[in-house]
């Protein structure tokens, strides 16, 4: 896909001017919240959607003026969408009757494709005398029974319980690798995107945020938005100010507290030059340690305001004073910011001192007086709480007294924005 884009009703946007390219054999899942148009995406390239804008290339050829038949793709949709009144066999026959195979051919391929989705006992019911995930496996066996160039799986689970959607989601993944079919996968669930993905695209309000691995992504997030919407619990976004000493020394204002970044940390380069500039700080809950004392340069103190149990841990929510954003509602850039394919560029070149001065004034708001803890009906702020997790011996009691060492190798650093203010590789 090149500088695609899709627009509705001439006023409504859809996809803005996306650029994606996708391996041959390669399982790529489009991830993101409702209505970001990622389902969108898939229907434009299957063909059920015109583009308004942009190139769509299937195997090095212009495939915008194919019919859907033409392109050599199969479309699992979220409800199945098998034809009620053929049974499970008759539905993963028709694909192949419709191309003129004999009736005998066609009927031992359904059930050889029945015996490895496990769906034989079902053949011969009709779709409405059977469960969600068989529907499911016999809508993915249609689409497999073309022997297609892609799939396209439009949130094949999102219908199932979790028992059912965790033992389909190996099967899917376990097939698609074993048949080498380019796959596009449409989900909102991170945990399908990161156990079936070769690369996740996330994706927000039409544009790609971010593309990576699943490593990358969790690991090294492009954006504030990537990293508060993969890991459970969420990231901690924490607003603070740069601080810069007479020897150059940086440290993270959060108002009532300050944590120092060593001065080793190629992000201490970058912030050296910003003293007062606004920051988001992001902090996953792995990242931070219950302490025994307060005597560490690295570490927040705060007050256990509260203890969730879920069996092998804790989960526990600390209020250190601290300005916590929302990361559904940090940035977007500005429309006048790089399109993606120029950010990683950017992103590169901020690893260098001299190159990120020039843009960081556009980006970096001064602040000469710490940031101020906005009203909790506020859109872009959560509560004043750090969420981490702990272990299910602890013995930490709410109300009482917590010290915690911050990992600040662990950190990310981003800009207002919620763009990485240091270079993010890929």
């Amino acid at each position: 896909m090149e500088s695609v884009s899709k627009v509705y009703g001439g006023h409504h946007l859809a996809v803005d001017n996306v650029s994606l390219e996708i391996a041959d054999g390669e399982f790529m899942v489009l991830l993101g919240p409702s209505g970001c148009g990622k389902t969108t995406m898939l229907r434009m390239i299957a063909g059920l959607e015109e583009l308004t804008g942009g190139e769509l290339w299937l195997d090095r050829t212009p495939a915008a003026d194919l019919t859907p038949k033409d392109r050599g793709v199969a479309f699992v949709f979220q409800s199945g969408a098998l034809y009620p009144n053929r049974t499970a066999r008759e539905n993963i026959m028709f694909p192949l009757r419709m191309a003129g195979e004999e009736p005998a051919a066609a009927s031992t391929k359904a059930a050889g494709l029945a015996k490895i989705l496990r769906i034989v006992p079902t053949l011969d019911r009709l779709p409405r005398t059977l469960s969600g995930g068989q529907r499911q496996r016999v809508a993915i066996g249609r689409a497999i029974v073309r022997q297609p160039r892609i799939f396209l799986m439009d949130e094949p689970l999102s219908n199932l319980d979790a028992t059912m959607r965790t033992e389909l989601r190996q099967e899917i993944g376990a097939m698609v690798r074993d048949l080498k079919v380019t796959t596009v996968y449409v989900t909102h669930d991170q945990v399908e995107a990161l156990t079936l993905a070769d690369r996740i695209a996330i994706m927000r309000d039409g544009r790609i945020e971010d593309v990576g691995t699943p490593a990358q992504i969790y690991n090294d997030p492009a954006t504030a938005f990537v990293a508060g919407f993969l890991g459970t619990p969420r990231i901690n976004l924490l607003s603070a100010t740069v601080r810069v000493t007479a020897r150059h020394r940086v440290s993270l204002d959060f108002g009532a507290q300050t944590l120092p970044l060593p001065p080793t940390d190629r992000r201490s380069l970058i912030l050296s030059r910003h003293d007062g500039a606004r920051v988001i700080v992001g902090a996953r809950s792995d990242a931070i340690t219950p302490a025994a004392d307060g005597d560490d340069t690295d570490q927040l103190s705060g007050t256990l305001r509260a203890l969730e149990f879920h069996g092998n841990q804790w989960i526990a929510f600390i209020h250190c004073g601290i300005e916590v954003l929302n990361p559904d509602f940090v940035g977007p850039a500005p429309t006048t910011s790089p399109s993606l394919v120029e950010r990683p560029r950017i992103r590169h070149a901020a690893a260098h001192g001299s190159a990120l001065s020039t843009m960081a004034k556009s980006v970096f708001r001064r602040s000469t007086t710490p940031p101020a803890v906005e009203p909790d009906d506020s859109p872009t702020h959560r509560r004043a709480d750090l969420v981490l997790e702990v272990a299910a011996d602890t013995s930490l009691t709410t109300g009482g007294k917590i010290h915690l060492t911050v990992d600040t190798s662990r950190l990310h650093i981003f800009d207002p924005h919620g763009q990485r203010i240091d270079r993010v590789t890929r």
